[in-house]
């Protein structure tokens, strides 16, 4: 079995994690959490575009957008909040990117001084 071989089983000739074993975990993480950011935030801001809209027309809360419609309004459109809960997804994305690197440097410098002692 060459150098190279072992390298690409997953061990290293030193015994230091590979890139994949410091990242999975953080990367499982960001497929949980990067989709509930984006829809959360296009949720936040769809309600607060809609209830700003009810507002300016004096419509009270208890009005549906399908009774709005018959009124002859027509309710505001969500693209704008689509693309800023993508941008909110991606602001999510470096910030935990940055932080996953921060944190797995930390956790190596760390397992790396307790070994030599």
């Amino acid at each position: 079995m060459s150098a190279g071989n072992t390298k690409n089983s997953g061990n290293t000739t030193k015994g230091e994690p590979t890139f994949r074993e410091r990242y999975e975990r953080w990367f499982q993480g960001w497929l949980v959490l990067a989709p509930i950011v984006g829809l959360g935030s296009i949720t936040l801001v769809k309600n607060q575009l809609y209830r700003v809209w009810k507002v300016k027309n004096g419509l009270t809360d208890g009005v549906s957008a399908q009774q709005a419609r018959e009124m002859g309004l027509m309710p505001p459109d969500w693209t704008g909040a689509v693309w800023y809960g993508v941008a909110t997804a991606g602001v999510f994305t470096v910030f935990y990117i940055l932080a996953a690197r921060t944190w797995v440097r930390h956790a190596a410098t760390e397992e790396t001084t307790s070994s030599k002692s």
